[in-house]
């Protein structure tokens, strides 16, 4: 089978994807061929530079507009998103992480809880791409335990004073706004008393600090520093003190888009240990034809296409307004796993140059770990299914 129809032709895909969905996955398979080429992706991970020659396809393109109102110059729905973010991270899971950050978590909060003047300034000017978001929720004392968090807002007059620290905050350098979630009422729960904050980029108060990470490096995490900051009341998203089950929306959206994106990737790195084993000679014959290489290909394979219809299940009940908290705990953790393996199966296939930094195989290996872990755990997310099996 080759390369275009692994990732495109998928049959299985026809009761998800519409003809003009699957002829828009192609456009943007065809977009991303041409520009994010496998130096250009290397020299920008290698030297942590941001790809904003990539971001501004997107935008041209019209992918920022994927999902948004269409009386803000937004198109397409949860299907065409979920198509489209498999392409971009079969090409690169940082940049597809990145445009779901801005449109997806960020850009869904502003639709759904903003004020309408918030609304009507911000939204078209991140459909046409001029305009960027960062979402900081996690704190080093929380981790999977986010509700936790410490950093505070305190009421003084019309104003929030905003003190504490965020930490692996995704695109916070390039972002005009960041969506704060904070602490703004001591309640009886932890998860009483949250409320969500848009807070421009820069702030006096505010220090937005890079941290070197495994992978991902063409977007940097940062560490966020609040030290007597004072932000608007005006940029209030939602209501005051709810902001925690208001959010809830928002993190079962972020699943499925993470599960997509994964399912993109591991087919991408399963793609690069296939070409490269068709290619290897040993003992006279290309190493594809071993059937201890074969086999291991052939598993991993069937592990992705299993992700896929895991993701698209639950992107579909997402499309349809139905509940799917447990269709995307399962769709991302099994897809988390599966990128982890694919991608040391991937290194052991390809050997020494799996391993070279020449090759894309060490930063998929270096990449994949990041998926087990942001979006929820693996754990925490089983949790969630196992809650709905013992109930």
């Amino acid at each position: 089978m080759e390369q275009f129809e692994r990732l495109m032709g998928r049959r299985e895909l026809a009761p998800y994807l519409t003809a003009e969905q699957f002829e828009f996955r192609e456009s943007v398979h065809r977009a991303l061929t041409q520009h994010a080429t496998p130096d250009y992706l290397r020299r920008h991970d290698e030297e942590k530079r941001f790809p904003a020659e990539l971001v501004d396809l997107m935008a041209k393109q019209g992918w920022f507009a994927v999902t948004l109102p269409e009386e803000y110059g937004g198109v397409g729905g949860y299907l065409d998103m979920i198509g489209m973010l498999e392409v971009i991270g079969y090409h690169s899971s940082t940049l597809a992480r990145y445009w779901n950050i801005n449109v997806n978590m960020v850009g869904g909060a502003l639709v759904q809880l903003a004020p309408l003047a918030i609304k009507q300034h911000l939204l078209p000017l991140l459909g046409e791409g001029k305009t960027f978001f960062s979402f900081a929720l996690s704190e080093n004392g929380s981790g999977s335990d986010a509700a936790s968090l410490k950093t505070t807002a305190v009421r003084q007059g019309d104003d929030f004073i905003l003190n504490g620290t965020k930490m692996w905050i995704t695109g916070a350098v390039q972002a005009n706004h960041i969506l704060l979630a904070c602490r703004t009422q001591k309640g009886e729960g932890k998860h009483e008393g949250i409320s969500l904050l848009l807070v421009p980029n820069p702030t006096a108060g505010m220090e937005v600090r890079p941290i070197d990470l495994l992978g991902g490096h063409m977007v940097r995490s940062c560490e966020i520093n609040f030290v007597d900051a004072r932000v608007s009341g005006a940029q209030l998203i939602g209501d005051l003190h709810l902001g925690w089950k208001q959010l809830m929306g928002v993190l079962a959206k972020e699943r499925i888009a993470l599960s997509a994106i994964v399912v993109g990737a591991a087919q991408g790195a399963l793609d690069l240990a296939l070409s490269y084993a068709k290619e290897r000679k040993q003992f006279g014959r290309s190493i594809a034809s071993f059937q201890a290489i074969n086999h291991r290909l052939v598993e991993l394979q069937t592990q992705i296409d299993c992700a896929r219809l895991l993701t698209y299940r639950g992107a579909s009940l997402l499309a349809a307004g139905q509940p799917c908290n447990v269709e995307s705990a399962q769709a991302k953790f099994f897809a988390g796993d599966t990128y982890m393996k694919m991608a040391m199966e991937g290194l052991q296939i390809m050997g020494a140059n799996g391993y070279s930094m020449e090759y894309a195989m060490q930063r998929h290996f270096r990449e994949a770990k990041v998926f087990q872990i942001l979006g929820g755990t693996g754990e925490i997310l089983r949790n969630i299914v196992a809650r709905e099996l013992v109930n």
